[in-house]
C-alpha cells in the first residue's frame, strides 16, 4: 500500500473519531441550555441598586460563573479573577471559597441583575470532549489533506 494512501486514511479516521466523540462527550446541548437557562434568569430577577461607592459580596460553594448586566461598569474584587465584559454583560469565573465583590466606584447609583451559572463536572465534561475533538479533528483534516496531496504528486 502506498504510504499516501496510508496517511489519507489515518486521516479519515481521525476526523470520525473526532465526529463520534463531538456528538457523544460534548453534549452541546446541556452547554447550550445552562447558558441560556443563566441568560433566562438574567432577565427575570429583580434589579439591586448599588449607591455611590457601595459594594455587594457574592461567595459560592462550588465552581461558577456570575453574570452580571448593570447599567454602568461594576468594579470586581478580587482584580484576579478572570472577567469578561460583553456590552452590558460581564461574566465572572469564580473558584469556590472566594468572594467576589462588585464595588460601584461611579458617583451616581449604579442598577443591575445577576445570575450564577454553576460548572457541574458535566458541563466541565462537555466542554472537554468538544476541545479535544475539535483539536482531534483539525490535525485529521491536516493529515488527510497531506495524504491527498501525497497522492496527487505521485501520479
Amino acid at each position: 500500500m502506498r504510504l499516501s494512501i496510508a496517511i489519507t486514511i489515518a486521516g479519515i479516521a481521525m476526523v470520525a473519531i473526532a465526529a463520534v466523540l463531538f456528538l457523544l462527550g460534548s453534549q452541546a446541548s446541556s452547554l447550550a441550555s445552562s447558558v441560556n437557562e443563566a441568560l433566562a434568569q438574567l432577565n427575570k430577577t429583580k434589579a439591586a441598586v448599588l449607591g455611590p461607592g457601595d459594594n455587594v459580596s457574592f461567595s459560592f460553594p462550588e465552581p461558577s460563573i456570575l453574570l452580571v448586566n448593570s447599567s454602568a461598569p461594576l468594579k470586581v474584587v478580587p482584580e484576579s479573577l478572570r472577567v469578561v465584559v460583553q456590552g452590558t454583560i460581564m461574566a465572572v469565573a469564580v473558584q469556590p471559597g472566594v468572594s467576589v465583590y462588585l464595588v460601584n466606584n461611579s458617583t451616581r447609583p449604579v442598577s443591575f441583575r445577576y445570575a450564577v451559572v454553576a460548572i457541574s463536572p458535566s458541563l466541565s465534561r462537555a466542554v472537554f470532549f468538544a476541545l479535544i475533538s475539535l483539536g482531534l479533528g483539525f490535525v485529521g483534516f491536516v493529515v488527510l489533506v497531506v495524504g491527498v496531496v501525497l497522492y496527487v504528486l505521485k501520479k
